[in-house]
């Protein structure tokens, strides 16, 4: 068994998530995201397709750049606070509850459009080659 959570991880500061603007922060649960090589993970977690999970946090005014994802897919879903996604052009709020698959070969980015701090849980899963 593997169990993780929130007091067993560092906090890591993020600055300018894949050319966003401001200072996020992410626990890095299970797995490891290479793409933020200042944040400890667990590299051999899965034996499955899944690579990372981790809860990360927006304050006010911050966000995620645009980024391009190839050869994986990644959910976002939306723990607290109130954010708004853009899929390949395609903008919604996103709200507690919600959560948006960004699929292999499409482009995304995140903000925080609230008062509060947003939080949500990333999972990020490899697409098969076929």
């Amino acid at each position: 068994m593997i169990k993780r959570g929130r007091k067993d991880v560092p906090q890591t500061t993020v600055e300018n998530c894949h050319d966003g603007v401001g200072t996020i922060f992410v626990r890095q649960l299970l797995g490891l995201e290479p793409k933020l090589p200042g944040v400890p993970g667990f590299p051999e977690d899965f034996d499955s397709c899944l690579r990372f999970m981790h809860e990360t946090t927006l304050p006010p005014g911050t966000s995620i750049g645009l980024h391009k994802h190839e050869g994986n897919e990644e959910l976002y879903f939306v723990v607290e606070g109130r954010g708004e996604m853009t899929v390949d052009g395609e903008t919604a709020i996103m709200e507690p509850g919600d959560v948006c698959l960004t699929k292999h070969g499409s482009s995304h980015t995140f903000r925080n459009i609230g008062d509060t701090d947003l939080r949500i849980i990333v999972i990020e899963a490899a697409v098969p080659k076929k």
